[in-house]
């Protein structure tokens, strides 16, 4: 990933996303042992989705969120995910980050253009659209920044019961 399309950054610093400056908590653990943080990038195919969530489902528990979490930021990772394989250009990326009882999740599609994506017109509509309302609900906040290189999506949410060795 190039340094024109990466998320803003979690090395030890606050997790901003460029438009808001706002920090979402990123990692402040210094041992390496309890990772705080994870990546991971697709080609930006709807078929996917799945390996995003499974591959989020597995840091989760590693981390001992408590269930309710677990199934607030699958769906928040499932939501993000698929509106960034159908809408995005050809990489997704997701990016967990946790630290002080939030957990951060950005969401991006990046990497060349991808060909216009057309829902097709005997598409069900209760099946589209309610993406980011349900990331507006399940979140404390929720950051866009879009711009030549892609699109990038930052929800916070509070969680409980995680040990990582990050506090």
């Amino acid at each position: 990933m190039s340094s024109e399309t990466a998320p803003p950054s979690d090395h030890g610093a606050p997790l901003t996303t460029p438009r808001s400056g706002t920090p979402c908590p990123g990692p402040r653990s210094s041992n390496p042992h309890h990772p705080v943080k994870a990546r991971f990038t697709l080609p930006a195919h709807e078929a996917l989705v799945g390996c995003l969530r499974r591959a989020a489902r597995t840091v989760l528990r590693r981390w001992q969120l408590s269930a309710d979490a677990q199934e607030s930021a699958l769906l928040i990772v499932g939501e993000l995910a698929a509106n960034a394989a159908v809408h995005g250009r050809s990489e997704m990326s997701l990016h967990l980050v946790l630290a002080r009882g939030t957990l951060g999740i950005l969401v991006g599609d990046h990497g060349d253009p991808a060909p216009s994506h057309h829902r097709a017109t005997d598409d069900d509509p209760d099946e589209h659209g309610r993406g980011l309302d349900i990331v507006h609900t399940l979140s404390t906040r929720v950051d866009l920044h879009h711009d030549d290189h892609g699109t990038w999506i930052l929800a916070c949410l509070a969680v409980t019961g995680a040990r990582t060795g990050a506090d």
